[in-house]
Order: structure tokens, then C-alpha cells, then sequence
């Protein structure tokens, strides 16, 4: 029978199997710390990160409430609602003003006809037929209103009186409408007369506050 070989037998006939057994397992010892210092080191990472991030929401919320305090909101002039009349709305309450008729028109012919029928008998004028000097203005009419068709929108809106302000020096003026416009590519709001202009004391581009008038006031200067 024969005898059982020892662990020492064993070694010394495999003397480079046991090396290599040895390497093997030292390498993976060495592979599992390395992996544990990652993940500590990532774990560190992180919290480092969501501090971090605590850190400049705090900074954040603080210069918010300090903002808000040292400058507290305000209503913008351009989120007011636009003035009603009979339940129908101007197209805009406040904006930039443009010119109709006179010298400084460079968009209108002479022989253009008004936009509104504001001579008698709802007859369409000629830009012609306009006194530069008098009270008069554009705005981009709303002509689908109280289910009326566009003709009878024209004549609703015809000679519907407006006030505008210049909120730069408190002048206001009450005018008339006769046209449409001023086009949407000009980036303004109403086209007013230039004797209106002069009366505001406002520069072509100036901006101006609108609204309905009592229908019942005069065109021109109101004091």
C-alpha cells in the first residue's frame, strides 16, 4: 500500500506551483485594497459634492431675499391690462409711437386710403384729406369683435377717441382713430399725428401710455 505524500513532500516536488500560488494570492489581497481606497475615495467625492452643492443653494436663496428686500418688485409698465369699451379692448396699453401724415411719414402715400371710414357716412378718406396739425392716430385694430363682420368692426372702431400720455412729462392728448397700423415689423405701437406728437412733447419712437377716452371729450391737448 502505498504512503501518503506530506504538504513538505508535496511542496518540494512542486516547487513552482506553490510560488505562483503565493503570487496569486497576494496580487488579489492587493487588488481588494485598491478597490476598497476607490470606493473610500469616491464616497468622499461625493459627499463632497452634495455639501458643495448644499453650500451654493444656501449662498442663492440668501442673495434672493436680499434682493427682494433691497429692491422689491414692480409691476412693469407693459403687463398692465389693455382699457376696455364696451367690452372690447384696445390693442395694447402702452408702447412706442410712430408718425401718420405729415413730412416725417415716409410710410404713406398722398393717395392711400384710410384703413377706418371716419368721413360721412362712413365714407374711406385719403391721407390727404388729414390735418397734420389736428388729433389723430393708427393702432392695430382688433376687427374680430362682438361677432361683428370686418366692415362693421371698421365702422365701430372709426373715430373711436383715445387718450395717450407721455409718462416721461404727464401731457396727454385725446385722439381720434382713422387708419391701421403702424405695421408690426417697426417694432411700435400707435402712429399718432404730428400735431399730437408736438402737443406730448414726445420724439417719433417715444413711448406713450393708451386708453379709451370718454367718448364724449374733444379732440386735443387735455390738461
Amino acid at each position: 500500500m502505498a504512503k501518503a505524500k506530506t504538504t513538505d513532500e508535496t511542496q518540494e516536488e512542486n516547487p513552482k506551483k506553490t510560488v505562483a500560488d503565493k503570487k496569486a494570492k497576494k496580487a488579489d489581497e492587493g487588488n481588494e485594497a485598491k478597490s476598497q481606497a476607490g470606493e473610500k475615495k469616491a464616497g468622499s467625492r461625493k459627499r463632497a459634492a452634495k455639501k458643495a452643492a448644499a453650500s451654493e443653494a444656501e449662498v442663492g436663496a440668501t442673495a434672493a431675499i436680499e434682493a427682494a428686500t433691497e429692491s422689491p418688485a414692480t409691476v412693469s409698465p407693459a403687463a398692465s391690462a389693455p382699457s376696455t369699451l364696451d367690452g372690447v379692448a384696445l390693442p395694447a396699453a402702452n408702447g412706442n409711437a410712430g408718425v401718420l401724415g405729415g413730412p416725417k411719414d415716409r410710410g404713406l402715400k398722398p393717395d392711400d386710403k384710410l384703413a377706418l371710414p371716419v368721413g360721412k357716412h362712413f365714407t374711406y378718406e385719403r391721407v390727404r384729406s388729414l390735418n397734420p396739425k389736428s388729433f389723430y392716430c393708427a393702432m392695430r385694430w382688433d376687427y374680430k369683435i362682438l361677432n361683428k363682420s370686418p366692415e362693421e368692426a371698421k365702422r365701430w372702431w372709426a373715430n373711436k377717441k383715445l387718450l395717450v400720455t407721455n409718462p416721461a412729462n404727464g401731457n396727454k392728448v385725446v385722439v381720434r382713430a382713422v387708419d391701421f397700423g403702424p405695421h408690426e415689423t417697426t417694432g411700435l405701437t400707435i402712429s399718432l399725428s404730428p400735431g399730437a406728437l408736438d402737443a406730448l412733447a414726445l420724439e417719433i419712437g417715444g413711448e406713450v401710455q393708451i386708453e379709451f377716452a370718454d367718448q364724449k371729450e374733444p379732440v386735443g391737448s387735455k390738461q
